[in-house]
């Protein structure tokens, strides 16, 4: 069995409804000068983030990270307790070419591990049917 589904089972799924897409539109994201690290996400019941995929050519595809990773802090913030709705915009997306640190754990692996990433504009990706996608606020 694997242990990426039994040791953080999707429970933000099940009670959000909600996905992350931190892959803007090329448009939106060129417009607003904002890009992300390639990431589609769900809450947990804690406020935490699980990686359901990364963005193929993204940059958090590059650094590594992979379906099942528990993202716990953003920057310096912990996600325990956060609003999944003001995380996003506040903390995934940004200005192209700023940079993010995302401390997470693995599934099967001891420890937290951290990355710095650059955020990039992305083609556009499609989201599963029913889900909605967050996107950076407009200011």
């Amino acid at each position: 069995m694997d242990s990426r589904r039994t040791l953080f089972p999707l429970i933000g799924l099940a009670l959000a409804g909600l996905l992350l897409l931190a892959a803007p539109s090329a448009l939106v994201a060129a417009e607003k000068a904002y890009g992300s690290v390639g990431l589609q996400v769900v809450p947990t019941a804690k406020g935490e983030l699980v990686v359901l995929n990364v963005v193929p050519g993204a940059p958090a595809q590059t650094a590594g990270l992979q379906p099942g990773d528990l993202i716990v802090q953003v920057d310096d913030f912990a996600l325990a307790g956060s609003d999944f709705a003001e995380v996003v915009p506040r903390y995934l997306w940004g200005p192209v070419g700023s940079s993010v640190t995302i401390t997470y754990l693995r599934p099967g692996e001891p420890g937290r591990h951290s990355l710095t990433l650059k955020r990039a504009v992305l083609k556009p990706v499609a989201a599963p049917p029913g889900v909605k996608m967050l996107t950076p606020e407009k200011k």
